[in-house]
């Protein structure tokens, strides 16, 4: 259907955020962060995946260098 989705402008895509974000421990997960597809549902998954890569990442070198703090029980 036609303006069914968001219509891209030229350089807008350096605006968009990365799903880790300079504010350490804080990541973003949505159709409008950085990665292939504006405005979608496809967009928004895939930007989950990717956020979840980050945070998976970022505990494995909190937990290489022995910084990780045990999990609480629950």
């Amino acid at each position: 259907t036609p303006r069914s989705v968001y219509k891209t402008v030229p350089d807008c895509e350096p605006c968009r955020p990365l799903q880790r974000s300079p504010i350490e421990g804080f990541y973003l997960a949505g159709d409008y962060t950085k990665q292939k597809y504006l405005a979608s549902m496809e967009g928004a998954v895939l930007s989950g995946k990717f956020c979840a890569q980050a945070i998976v990442q970022d505990y494995d070198l909190l937990a290489a260098r022995g910084e990780v703090i045990a999990e609480a029980s629950l």
